[in-house]
């Protein structure tokens, strides 16, 4: 029995990368979504925002944005037995990974709306530093996949990470 090629005929590795890059789009979408929704749910604002919340939120992205540079690319390194792959497999894991540590003040940002008396800004403030913050962690730049890439390679094993994400 013959296993049909994947969606479009794309090679494994270029199936692989196209899927990661649909997951990251819509992992970076959904907080708009979700401010917009916000608009309409949320209850409206008693009080100005306060500098302090505006800084605070903008601490925690900043939290979240150290913790994903310093142990989100943590990955552990080829051996000569694992295949493109694994190595897809795990710079998918490690984006996750990365997700969530940026996704985490965005989140305390929308519970914040329902907490504090100043409406959907402390949530629009975390918005708007925590998705560029989540953008340059999760996205598959040529950054993102060199910085993978190089921990995935520390073993010696080449792992083709670049060329299937198109970054040679």
């Amino acid at each position: 029995m013959t296993v049909p090629p994947p969606l479009g005929g794309a090679p494994d590795g270029a199936a692989a990368a196209r899927a990661h890059r649909i997951l990251a789009f819509a992992l970076l979408s959904a907080p708009l979504y979700i401010l917009v929704a916000l608009v309409f749910a949320a209850p409206p604002a008693e009080e100005d925002l306060p500098t302090w919340v505006a800084a605070a939120a903008i601490a925690l992205v900043a939290a979240g944005w150290l913790l994903a540079q310093t142990i989100g690319y943590r990955v552990a390194p080829l051996t000569s037995t694992d295949g493109p792959a694994v190595a897809v497999q795990r710079f998918q894991q490690s984006a996750l990974l990365r997700f969530v540590l940026t996704e985490v003040p965005i989140i305390i940002g929308i519970a914040s709306v329902f907490v504090l008396p100043y409406g959907i800004w402390s949530f629009v403030v975390a918005l708007v530093v925590g998705l560029p913050a989540m953008a340059l962690h999760v996205w598959p730049s040529r950054r993102v996949v060199d910085k993978v890439a190089t921990a995935l390679e520390s073993g010696g094993v080449p792992s083709a990470l670049r060329e299937t994400f198109g970054h040679r």
